[in-house]
């Protein structure tokens, strides 16, 4: 079932229940004083007026606006910011943020067996829902997993402490797989054929998920390309999208005219042209650069190495407490096998002050911003050194550093964030009838979008939560 379709088949659920009962009664909640920022990218709303019934929005104007029943909770934002909840567009659930999820980067399953990390992270998903609201993040899409993980599109619409999730699942590829795999799940299916990439797409779509991601193209491969381009056609057929990791120029050309609605990673190894430009527009194709991913897994290796520890800014104490053991005894890896003396020379070269993305994805990115195609932010979050929840403050950041103005960073981190995830409709901006996901802060994002740290609290779907109170699983 269609995320979407679920959301409205709970409305009219709601809706026939409280008929039948004929009870009329609604929860009111008012924010009232705060400048809002209502994600459209307008100007922003002065002295403003948020009423939120149940778990939606049912007005939102300046003071004086909305009307708003007696005894209807207030809540007094004089003096605060308010945005959309952020959306990270780009999160992997079955990844820990460290190498014992990633045993293809380092192996480290005599310590941590990665069978077991595997079922933990199946298990225990509830520990980033946890991280994730704690960072202001009310929605995120998993774009590539296990197949577990279409099944918390549903479970986090049903539990009101969790962001909204959208999930591709497993990817299509060109290589037989990878040591992440498992005997009973994969995350990695070879497209060896067009009928794979067709059974794929047909199973993946029934069960409800939300893209079928590529991971990696052949561009140069025209027998591959073919495979491509039925496991596309075959996308488009069950109203599912096309989601793609390509890096390289030819190949995000290649899958773009293959209908691709979103790339999930840079164009990194050259300057893009306006051809590129013109396709993107033609497709309407949306763009998510994860600038400091890949840096991530120096600054993890560099832990590991005992060079310098990974980095954690959380004053908020966001990150979970398993998370947070990895990441603070990762030195106990600076003998392993994998940190030969040129490697160890080369993670000292790095300066985490200037190497954390390259000026060609940097320019790649402000090009096609000033060219108006859509950009999301997404961290990739869940592989090494990029934490969950946290690691969105830094992306953004950087993509600020790239030339993109604050204003414009705030809709890519929630209405572009929502349209990604196919939840536009319900999420994503702060108007009437959509769902109550918001966030305060205490100083103007517009300025410079650090101030996204200064959160101080968020709602999910109606629900207000101090984010220092945040439940922690």
């Amino acid at each position: 079932m269609r995320i979407r379709t679920f959301l409205t088949f709970i409305i009219s659920l709601t809706l026939f229940v409280g008929c039948s009962t004929g009870s009329t009664e609604h929860t009111y909640l008012v924010i009232k004083g705060a400048i809002v920022f209502d994600g459209n990218g307008g100007q922003p709303i002065e002295n403003s007026e948020i009423l939120i019934r149940d778990n939606a929005i049912d007005c939102i104007g300046e003071a004086g606006d909305c009307s708003v029943p007696m005894g209807t909770e207030v809540v007094d934002a004089a003096g605060k910011f308010i945005t959309p909840g952020l959306i990270d567009a780009h999160m992997h659930f079955f990844q820990t943020g460290f190498f014992d999820s990633r045993p293809d980067a380092m192996d480290l399953n005599e310590t941590y067996p990665f069978t077991e990390i595997a079922a933990y992270q199946e298990r225990n998903p509830e520990r980033y829902f946890d991280t994730y609201l704690c960072s202001g993040i009310t929605g995120v899409y998993d774009v590539g997993g296990m197949s577990w993980s279409v099944a918390l599109q549903e479970q986090a619409e049903e539990n009101p402490n969790a962001p909204h999730v959208a999930a591709a699942g497993p990817l299509l590829t060109p290589v037989p797989g990878a040591p992440f795999d498992l005997p009973s799940d994969r995350v990695l299916v070879q497209l060896d054929s067009e009928e794979t990439g067709v059974k794929m797409v047909q199973y993946m779509s029934a069960l409800g998920s939300t893209g079928v991601k590529f991971w990696m193209i052949r561009a140069d491969d025209e027998d591959y390309m073919s495979r491509v381009r039925a496991a596309a056609d075959e996308i488009e057929k069950h109203d599912n999208q096309m989601i793609v990791h390509a890096t390289t120029l030819e190949q995000a050309k290649a899958v773009v005219k293959s209908g691709a609605k979103l790339l999930v990673h840079s164009v990194q190894d050259r300057p893009i042209d306006e051809e590129f430009i013109d396709l993107m527009k033609e497709e309407g194709t949306i763009y998510n650069p994860t600038l400091i991913v890949g840096a991530g897994y120096t600054v993890a290796f560099r832990g590991a190495a005992d060079i310098e520890p990974i980095p954690i800014t959380d004053p908020n104490g966001c990150v979970d407490q398993r998370t947070r053991e990895l990441i603070t005894t990762a030195s106990q890896f600076k003998d392993h096998p994998r940190m030969s003396e040129a490697f160890k020379e080369r993670l000292q070269a790095f300066d985490p002050e200037t190497d954390m993305t390259s000026d060609v994805m940097l320019q790649n990115l402000k090009r096609l911003y000033e060219a108006g195609i859509p950009i999301v932010v997404g961290t990739d979050a869940g592989n090494p050194g990029t934490l969950h929840g946290i690691s969105i403050y830094d992306e953004m950041e950087m993509m600020q550093e790239a030339g993109i103005d604050p204003n414009d960073l705030i809709v890519m981190a929630t209405k572009n964030g929502a349209m990604a995830m196919r939840r536009e409709d319900d999420f994503g901006t702060l108007e009437k009838d959509k769902l109550a996901n918001l966030i305060i802060l205490e100083s103007n994002p517009a300025e410079d979008i650090s101030n996204m740290r200064s959160l101080s609290h968020v709602m999910i779907k109606g629900k207000l939560m101090d984010v220092t109170t945040v439940q922690r699983h």
